[in-house]
């Protein structure tokens, strides 16, 4: 019992120790604030890129080498824990948007089919636009409709609620051309009758999406597209269908789930997030250095102690126990501080940004950029819980060469000049 009531006594006296709690507490408040974000981005876009995609797509080599896709979606739609299809042909192509040219990818749907495998109808609700109005000819020369990514169809700086007038229109007319066959160049004229935002950059910015019939036309293909989308009862079972499908269909078909379409994009978010956890926990190998400095100056300042103590009976192990006793208390304490401060800031970061933007008008996370109306955060209980038991151990840790050299002190030179 003399052990703790010491090692308190020691950190309650000296001051200097509270330096030790502090660094390990931002250690950890760190810790805690940037895995949570991150994760709460990567959660954020894998919502948005599922979005986008079906659970799995079946493809075959070639942009526009799946033949006969109404065969095949019949035979897809005949598997288990399938519940629907919707087919599409993808390719690229130039656009003319009010007199710009720009290099983009025509995306032909059936709009009623694709509601049916991913959130079209979703992100298209904003603008009170629906997807049959894909559907819609114009005049009587029957002029095909068009959706077009929002980036896509952006003129001028400024978001679409405010500045509606830095946006190209619904009813505007813009000009597709895309190579027909091997050789030939194919012209298209479109009437806007929708916008979509899907949050992905990427996609809202280089898609156009038009009829299915008409961009087979445009691509001079018959009864040809690009892959079959596919949606599950249940996405848990999207390994066991894609095995099967990939069996069944054979060789020449490539059977994939949405996370390995965009494996490569999602593998370099996860080790973003793993390489940034790894150098910021350099923040509490900094602490630990520092929780070894203060105990060695502790353990010099009070070898009288020491020595007394040992006088009067106290053993090796029992003197180790007090500054590991210390190390752990300051591992206790930092941690406890650290995960309170770390939930608070998390908590309260969408009106800290707020605060921050309203008086530097910086934002470190543009709406206009991002999509994201706040800070997306996602607290995993677990990974807390790690970071703190981390954090305490290394305290410990650290402790370990100041405890040895405080037991290894003689008292008899401890306290010949005392």
């Amino acid at each position: 019992m003399y052990k703790l009531f010491i090692s308190l006594r020691y950190l309650r006296r000296k001051r200097i120790a509270f330096f030790a709690v502090a660094g390990v507490a931002v250690g950890v408040m760190t810790l805690i604030v940037v895995l949570s974000v991150m994760s709460g981005f990567d959660k954020e876009l894998r919502s948005k890129i599922r979005g986008t995609l079906a659970h799995i797509i079946v493809s075959k080599m070639g942009i526009y080498g799946l033949n006969n896709y109404e065969e095949i979606i019949n035979k897809i739609q005949s598997f288990k824990h399938v519940e629907s299809c919707a087919p599409y042909i993808e390719g690229p192509a130039l656009i003319n948007i009010r007199g710009t040219k720009e290099f983009v990818y025509f995306r032909g749907i059936d709009p009623v089919a694709e509601t049916k495998v991913n959130d079209l109808e979703k992100y298209m609700e904003e603008f009170n636009d629906k997807p049959e109005d894909l559907l819609i000819v114009h005049g009587d020369k029957k002029i095909p409709s068009a959706f077009g990514g929002i980036e896509l169809l952006r003129t001028n700086p400024g978001n679409y609620k405010t500045n509606p007038e830095s946006f190209v229109n619904n009813g505007e007319k813009v000009v597709l051309v895309a190579i027909k066959g091997w050789d030939k160049i194919s012209v298209k004229a479109f009437i806007i009758t929708g916008k979509v935002k899907s949050g992905m950059y990427d996609v809202d910015k280089n898609y156009i999406y038009i009829p299915l019939k008409i961009a087979q036309g445009l691509a001079g293909t018959k009864d040809s597209v690009t892959a079959i989308s596919v949606r599950l009862d249940d996405y848990k079972n999207a390994p066991f269908v894609r095995d099967l499908l990939q069996k069944e269909l054979g060789f020449g078909f490539f059977v994939q789930t949405w996370e390995e379409a965009r494996g490569t994009f999602l593998k370099a978010v996860a080790l973003e997030k793993r390489v940034m956890a790894f150098i910021l926990f350099f923040i509490i190998i900094v602490a630990g250095f520092n929780i070894l400095a203060i105990l060695t100056m502790i353990v010099f300042e009070k070898s009288k102690d020491i020595g007394i103590l040992k006088a009067l009976g106290a053993t090796t192990w029992g003197i180790m126990q007090v500054f590991l006793i210390n190390g752990l208390l300051i591992g206790i304490f930092g941690a406890a501080i650290g995960t309170g401060l770390g939930l608070a800031f998390i908590n309260r970061i969408n009106w800290i940004e707020t605060i921050v933007y309203q008086y530097s008008g910086w934002r470190p996370f543009p709406p206009e950029v991002y999509y994201f109306n706040e800070i997306p955060t996602d607290v995993d209980i677990k990974s807390i819980i790690l970071i703190a038991g981390i954090s305490i151990i290394w305290s410990l840790l650290f402790s370990i060469y100041p405890a040895q050299k405080a037991a290894r002190l003689d008292p008899i030179e401890t306290l010949r000049y005392e």
